[in-house]
């Protein structure tokens, strides 16, 4: 019987010291790796960076005294829980060090940032697997034969109150860093911020955002996981805004203000522009240009054609998702929808202004130009002009504003008419040249806002020389349909024409040659293309030409400015939405 009990005995020692020794090489490990990463970290510049190494050397020298020096060599578990707590967040305060060394004005290499997050992922892996073991009441065997055995301390009154509230701020903020791993790696949540993806997505749905499979990078490195998704046309991703500068200085802001907006609950957000505003950044569109392709959009609809095919092919995929009257949507979607950018009523004004202008005769508006200019040389002064005649602003729009003022000025003074005759017909030379479809359209564009311009002036200057009453003016049939016309032209080019349409992009080469998407590189536009600041356009309006066949083009401001990105600044896929409950489901 004793025998029995000896040979147990000597069992449970043996297998207690493999568990202690296991704990101990683990140990060892992760406190060495903290020790090389916070040796690492030795500032080489005197800015931001230089806190990164003292921060680091302090607290896993006092994790290396506590759990080493004073726990577990000597077998003393009075401070066993104090030990846990530190080795818990041993990982934490290392990966606060990691962003504030790369904080300062330089940025590090790449070796060097593969040398520390190999090492921040061991400590990570092996203070959660320590921490673990280190509970007494998960592992008795090892601490049952130490010389101090753990002893968790009861508290009353009002440390009691202090312990419970400290056990509750400890977790939270353990969670909130833990979330935060696993956002940068694995799976984030993301609120859709505006209507550019309706109906797709409205305001305040929240939805799952895979991002282990699209190549997710440690922060402020290149280092991190393969980008192994198969991105296709139709796909909705979640991206970098490109309206950013996307630097090392900019990210450093953008990393500390998501620490910091996590670790604040959600309620200080330092994620702002130079203005003082909120970033829109990341953004979630839909990928609608594929490496090896050129795209055209024209009258809503997507063209594309490869290096193999000169012709271009409408997108079957896109016409699937693209959404241009919001009216027509189901009404329990429509309901939602704060912004609708077109009533019903307009959308057919726009598609009846499109096929006006597909249809519009251009021979017939050259002899109809060179007719206006004849007409205005009729009616125009020969004698005592008034002063020398000054070009006006080229703008389409102020050239409406101004005609009456135009008009008068281009028959009473010096130049007037030859400017008339120049600018009216200055298009006719580049008539019959061949464009694609969204240079002719611009082209055509211009001709029809310069011979509504041109009806304006000579039917103003007729009632001018026939000293036509302020109440004939308002009540004239023809500048009322000349205006009709120029009321269509303004609306469609200053609100329609850069929504609803894109020029060759990538744009062909000097020599015409045809360009192509990069490898690696994508376009993304927002299913709601009225309402969506995409890939398509710049955040600020520059006055442009209609067309650049005319020198004498009319102008207009445009925000166009197609831009395509390559896939590493694609962060994720929205995999599920949760939120709105009635939306529950698949994306």
């Amino acid at each position: 019987m004793n025998d029995i009990m000896a040979k147990k005995s000597y069992t449970m020692n043996m297998n207690t010291t493999k568990e202690y020794k296991s704990l101990l090489y683990k140990s060892y490990i992760n406190l060495g790796a903290a020790l090389l990463f916070s040796l690492l970290l030795f500032p080489i510049h005197f800015d931001i960076s230089a806190l990164a190494f003292p921060v680091a050397a302090c607290y896993t020298a006092l994790v290396i005294y506590l759990s080493l020096f004073k726990t577990l060599l000597k077998t003393d578990g009075s401070r066993i829980f104090a030990v846990i707590k530190l080795t818990e967040y041993l990982p934490y305060v290392l990966f606060i060090t990691f962003i504030l060394r790369r904080a300062g004005n330089f940025g590090t290499p790449f070796w060097y940032d593969v040398i520390t997050v190999i090492l921040w992922f061991v400590i990570f892996v092996l203070s959660y697997l320590t921490s673990r073991v280190l509970y007494p009441k998960k592992n008795t065997k090892i601490v049952q034969g130490w010389a101090i055995p753990p002893k968790e301390r009861k508290f009353k009154g009002g440390l009691f109150i202090l312990t419970e509230a400290a056990s509750w701020v400890d977790a939270l903020v353990w969670s909130i860093f833990t979330i935060l791993i696993f956002q940068i790696f694995f799976l984030q949540l993301y609120e859709i911020p505006s209507e550019s993806m309706v109906p797709t997505f409205l305001i305040k749905d929240r939805a799952f955002v895979s991002k282990i499979d699209c190549g997710p990078k440690f922060p402020l490195t290149d280092v991190g996981l393969p980008n192994f998704r198969k991105y296709k046309r139709g796909d909705t991703i979640v991206l970098r805004n490109p309206h950013y500068t996307i630097d090392r200085k900019s990210e450093v802001k953008t990393v500390t203000s998501q620490l910091i907006y996590m670790l604040s609950i959600m309620t200080v957000n330092l994620n702002k522009d130079d203005n003082g505003e909120l970033k829109a950044d990341p953004l979630v569109k839909r990928i609608t240009g594929l490496p090896g392709e050129q795209l055209v959009m024209q009258d809503g609809v997507l063209y594309t054609r490869t290096s193999s095919s000169d012709e271009f092919e409408a997108s079957k995929i896109d016409e699937k998702y693209a959404m241009w009257n919001l009216s027509a949507l189901p009404a329990k979607i429509r309901q939602n929808v704060q912004t609708f950018p077109l009533s019903s009523s307009d959308y057919d004004r726009m598609l009846d202004f499109e096929e006006k202008r597909r249809s519009y005769d251009l021979d017939a508006a050259a002899v109809q130009a060179k007719a206006l200019c004849l007409r205005l040389e009729n009616l125009a002064f020969k004698d005592n002009l008034n002063g020398k005649f000054t070009a006006p602003d080229l703008f389409e729009y102020y050239l409406f504003r101004d005609v009456q003022d135009i008009s008068r000025r281009v028959i009473t003074q010096d130049g007037g008419t030859k400017w008339f005759s120049d600018f009216l017909t200055s298009w006719i030379p580049a008539k019959d040249q061949v464009r694609d479809m969204y240079a002719e359209s611009n082209y055509r564009l211009n001709v029809m806002t310069k011979i509504t311009f041109g009806q304006l002036v000579v039917r103003y200057a007729e009632l001018f020389m026939n000293s036509a009453s302020a109440a004939t003016y308002s009540s004239d049939s023809e500048l009322n349909e000349y205006y009709e016309m120029a009321e269509n032209l303004n609306w469609y080019i200053q609100s329609l024409l850069d929504e609803r349409n894109m020029p060759l992009f990538p744009a062909n080469d000097a020599q015409g040659n045809p360009q192509y998407i990069p490898k690696n590189c994508y376009f993304m536009m927002g299913d709601n293309r009225f309402n969506s600041l995409d890939l398509r356009h710049a955040n600020n309006q520059t006055l442009k030409a209609l067309t650049s066949d005319d020198k004498s083009s009319v102008q207009y401001y445009s925000m166009m400015a197609p831009q395509y990105i390559n896939k590493k600044y694609i962060i994720g896929k929205p995999v599920f939405r949760f939120w709105p409950l009635n939306r529950f489901g698949k994306v």
